[in-house]
């Protein structure tokens, strides 16, 4: 949504009566030109006497006492050990009040804002006890929601984490938490998109799954090989049964009365003749498994390709990452 670049709505009608009938120079002087001051809506922070406030000209706040992620009361405020710092630029930017009516007297007067997770434009949060992931509702994930420990948080409408010599994210680096309990275990790390944690999965490593793909890689060579060797006994064995003939008794016995007991093989030489539809159906299967046999070494060669291009870390389809790795 596109808002005004000078947008003076939020300011009281008394601001906005001296600026219109100050001087050209004098309102020049308040419009921000060249890094000069400039007027505009600044609500009122409901700050309490706990709290040390450092408060800019342009709706930026740094705000040091206790943990309080919303109105007056909220949090752990009233507890020991709960420090925070809030550092706030933008408070209520969307819909910034300043004046108003008393909701106690119904009369014109001054509003006052607490701290609004929603609504404040930026926030760095820092608190030594605070329930983090319940203030700004959050999913709990894999990890869950962290409940009255030390935390830092971070929002916007747009986050950019950048290191000139690399980035970590690394969890379980103590034994203990913050408030002296042991920590059992290593924490998880979950990046949620969407706030939604319905259909978190476990990422993949790539030398895991390189491993994995080189085992399937392997069993499907041996199906190849496999079934090459069965092709080719099976081929020899067509072959040899769509030309078999063996001695037919019948046959011998005419060409040996025929010649007197000289040559009984000169009928068909003492065999049967060849089945004219076995011979066919031999010539169509040994043709066809000739064909397979050459598409399954061609398989063989391209399962070969694919296992190098895809497992190797020098090959192009391989699913790692150059630049990001995880535990």
């Amino acid at each position: 949504m596109l808002r005004k670049a000078f947008d003076l709505l939020g300011i009281s009608t008394e601001t906005k009566r001296n600026q219109n009938i100050a001087p050209l120079d004098v309102s020049i002087g308040t419009r921000g030109v060249q890094g000069d001051s400039l007027i505009e809506p600044v609500p009122n922070f409901n700050s309490r006497p706990s709290e040390k406030v450092y408060q800019g000209s342009n709706n930026t706040w740094i705000v040091m006492g206790r943990d309080r992620p919303g109105e007056v009361g909220s949090g752990y405020g009233d507890q020991t050990k709960a420090g925070a710092i809030d550092i706030v630029v933008g408070r209520m930017s969307s819909d910034i009040q300043t004046t108003g009516v008393d909701s106690s007297t119904l009369r014109p007067g001054i509003v006052v804002c607490d701290n609004n997770l929603a609504l404040d434009a930026s926030r760095i949060y820092i608190s030594q006890k605070t329930d983090v992931d319940a203030n700004f509702n959050l999913a709990a994930g894999k990890v869950g929601s962290s409940t009255a420990r030390a935390a830092i948080a971070i929002k916007s409408d747009a986050i950019r984490i950048m290191g000139r010599e690399g980035i970590k994210i690394i969890t379980g680096i103590d034994r203990k938490n913050s408030a002296g309990g042991d920590i059992v275990s290593v924490p998880g790390i979950d990046l949620i998109a969407g706030n939604d944690d319905s259909k978190q999965e476990p990422i993949v490593k790539a030398e895991t799954l390189s491993k994995l793909l080189k085992n399937i890689f392997k069993s499907i060579d041996g199906l190849n090989s496999s079934l090459d060797a069965f092709l080719t006994s099976q081929i020899e064995f067509n072959s040899t049964l769509m030309s078999h003939t063996h001695p037919d008794i019948l046959n011998l016995f005419v060409a040996t009365m025929a010649t007197s007991g000289q040559k009984p093989l000169a009928l068909t030489d003492g065999a049967t003749l060849q089945d004219p539809a076995v011979l066919q159906a031999g010539l169509k299967a040994v043709t066809t498994q000739n064909i397979i046999k050459t598409d399954v070494l061609m398989q063989k060669m391209k399962a070969g390709v694919y296992e190098k291009d895809g497992t190797e870390p020098y090959g192009s389809l391989y699913p790692g990452s150059k630049n990001v790795t995880t535990s």
